[in-house]
């Protein structure tokens, strides 16, 4: 999911379908803003949620954790 930000969040049909992602079975993938209320914190308190704050100095090593991240589970 490519990005769960404020301006995203004004649309109702874009919360249904993150929240439909989110519930399914799937591994979902996405960026949400690190900064925000209502919605976007909601996501981020979601125990089945890992997030990883990506930084000008861990941003090559992401890929591949994120990879790891998939082989495990």
């Amino acid at each position: 999911i490519d990005e769960i930000g404020k301006m995203e969040c004004f649309s109702e049909r874009f919360r249904e379908a993150v929240e439909t992602a989110l519930d399914s079975p799937n591994i979902v993938i996405g960026t949400i803003g690190a900064r925000g209320g209502g919605f976007i914190a909601a996501v981020k308190q979601r125990p089945d949620i890992d997030i990883i704050e990506l930084t000008r100095n861990n941003r090559d090593s992401i890929p591949d954790k994120i990879i790891r991240m998939l082989k495990d589970a």
